[in-house]
């Protein structure tokens, strides 16, 4: 029996696991399996100088059939590249047109060039299943007009940019992990369930502000109660944002910047700050339990790091039979020692000297 007589899923079994360049010899071999190869070969594509298959981009520019099949599209050129020019870009702006049933869509290239997001004449149809999109352009007018085609995109990541454009509140409504600048916070969070965010760029106190404002949360002072264990409503669309995972590099003080956060943001599962700020003195154990007491103010913090160290939490006391969460103590890891487990060295049969009681710092 020859594959071409097998039934269309027997054969995906087995064409899913080869290699490309036998998947290119099995499409050569008949018609009857060059549709079945074909989907495998262009549904996942990587293109860079690198891979060498630069020359993708022209045949999905030229053949719609083969744009239609690619799921995942990946594109990175570096400025100064022989291919980097206006040419090769009007093919890219082709290519990526025709690819209507992308899921996922990454163009690294010139931040100048995101004209190759715009739509061809009389192209009409949006990208229906795209759902991640990252990109090194800014939020600007080609870059607004493409995520207007993009209804189901969950993920979006934008380069920073000192002039920006507004993005209409019914672009992206189901925009839950944004990458960026915090510049763009204003506009992006209100009327979309947001809960990631990784900002880019030097996060100040008055980002913060916008971020509470934006996700209709009271604007954090650094003294008060905090909102509600972080729902904060959107505007009046019924959308509920509520930030879980939040990583960002700032300059101000870290102290007032996770005090700031954790009013805005009580929410919060995992939160990564990287500081830039200049300490005159090494923090000593006031800032460490300043920082720790801020940590046990966010009932689900479960993950935290601050500039590289990684903190850790135990139970500050048994949970009460009326309390549904365990109060938790944060524990630095320079400053505050682990508790030695006896037993554990007993049953290692090893002496506790100095460099082993140096090691049982939380570093």
């Amino acid at each position: 029996m020859s594959l071409a007589a097998l039934p269309v899923e027997l054969l995906e079994a087995i064409f899913e696991p080869l290699p490309p360049a036998t998947l290119v010899a099995l499409a050569c071999t008949s018609a009857d399996l060059y549709l079945t190869a074909s989907r495998f070969l262009y549904r996942d594509l990587s293109i860079s100088s690198y891979a060498r298959n630069l020359t993708a981009v022209a045949t999905l520019a030229s053949q719609s059939h083969l744009a239609l099949l690619v799921r995942s599209f990946t594109i990175t050129l570096d400025d100064g590249e022989e291919h980097a020019d206006d040419e090769y870009y009007s093919l890219l702006h082709q290519a990526v047109a025709r690819m209507q049933e992308l899921t996922s869509l990454e163009v690294h290239i010139d931040a100048n060039s995101s004209w190759v997001l715009d739509a061809l004449p009389l192209q009409t149809k949006p990208y229906s299943r795209l759902q991640h999109f990252a990109s090194s352009f800014p939020l600007d007018t080609h870059t607004a007009s493409f995520l207007l085609r993009t209804p189901s995109l969950q993920s979006l990541q934008l380069a920073p940019s000192s002039d920006y454009v507004t993005l209409v509140s019914s672009a992206i409504p189901l925009l839950t992990t944004y990458t960026g600048p915090p510049c763009l916070l204003a506009q992006l969070l209100p009327s979309r369930p947001v809960s990631s965010l990784h900002l880019s760029g030097d996060l100040s106190l008055d980002d913060i502000e916008h971020l509470a404002v934006a996700s209709g949360a009271p604007i954090p002072a650094l003294s008060g109660a905090g909102p509600e264990y972080g729902q904060t409503a959107n505007g009046d669309t019924g959308v509920i944002a509520k930030i879980e995972t939040l990583s960002t590099i700032t300059s101000a003080s870290p102290v007032a910047v996770i005090e700031a956060l954790a009013k805005a943001c009580p929410g919060l599962v995992c939160l990564r700050v990287i500081t830039t700020c200049a300490f005159w003195e090494t923090p000593d154990v006031a800032f460490y339990t300043q920082v720790a007491s801020i940590l046990s103010s966010l009932p689900s913090l479960s993950a935290f790091e601050l500039s590289g160290m990684h903190w850790e939490f135990r139970p500050k006391s048994s949970p009460a039979a009326d309390k549904t969460c365990t109060e938790k103590e944060w524990v630095s890891p320079p400053v505050t020692p682990r508790p030695i487990d006896v037993d554990l060295l007993e049953a290692q049969d090893r002496d506790f000297d100095f460099d082993e009681a140096f090691m049982e710092w939380a570093y």
